[in-house]
């Protein structure tokens, strides 16, 4: 027997288009990828799997993924012109299926550029009624929701960074509601997950900064999606766009 745990989990979120995991789902995974970034990237290589990669034309899942990296949200009227927008922000698209096999069919890589060297890769899950999971982050195997305040911490493995960094977050009475580390290996480069109860200062996020041997520390908000009477559907709505396609089957 399925057991909800909300009332969102039924009716699922505001949006537009037919599918909340295919479209709401996608939305999300590329806001989590633009607030990762920091802004709008030149160019995105986006590599579909499963049923993502069979069905993004009729669900518009390339239009909601775009419409994420842009910054728009779930329930914008402009997802369905995501190419045109993307267009005039100066954002190159390109999309490519696969068929490499994934753990979830609703599966996306999404790799951003800018100028100056900056680039992240990230892959991203939607696991139905808007609900997602960013499972890697620059090769770092991770899991996070985008449901509560997070930062990532980027830093050279070595004992006491963990504990520092928890130290500060105490300090201002921060709460720590989970944590993960993932690294390339002993005394390599590293990440550390802390999703937190409540948004985290501007000064604490400079004090954990300051701490030897971290790279870069990025803070990320939640994401705040009200429930609405919409839920998934099998009507396939076709889009009118003229994408930059490329297939890698």
């Amino acid at each position: 027997m399925s057991v909800y745990k909300s009332l969102f989990d039924i009716i699922g979120p505001v949006m537009v288009g037919p599918s909340s995991s295919h479209t709401a789902g996608a939305v999300r995974i590329g806001l989590v990828a633009r607030s990762i970034f920091g802004d709008t990237p030149e160019e995105v290589r986006i590599v579909l799997f499963g049923s993502f990669a069979h069905t993004y034309q009729g669900h518009g899942t390339d239009l909601a993924l775009i419409s994420g990296l842009l910054g728009l949200p779930t329930s914008s009227e402009k997802i369905r012109q995501a190419y045109d927008l993307a267009k005039e922000a100066n954002m190159k698209v390109v999309i490519e299926t696969s068929d490499d096999p994934t753990e979830h069919a609703n599966t996306v890589d999404l790799y951003l550029k800018s100028s100056g060297d900056r680039a992240l890769s990230l892959r991203g899950v939607s696991l139905g009624g808007s609900t997602i999971d960013i499972t890697r982050i620059d090769g770092f195997d991770i899991h996070l929701s985008g449901e509560n305040p997070a930062i990532l911490v980027f830093y050279k493995d070595q004992p006491g960074i963990i504990t520092q960094v928890t130290g500060v977050l105490a300090k201002v009475n921060i709460n720590i509601s989970n944590m993960e580390v993932s690294r390339a290996g002993k005394g390599a480069r590293a990440l550390m997950l802390l999703a937190t109860d409540g948004e985290i200062p501007a000064q604490t996020m400079e004090d954990i900064g300051k701490i030897g041997s971290i790279h870069q520390v990025i803070a990320l908000g939640a994401l705040n999606v009200e429930p609405d009477f919409i839920s998934d559907s099998d009507t396939k709505e076709e889009y009118s766009y003229d994408p930059q396609i490329t297939r890698n089957n």
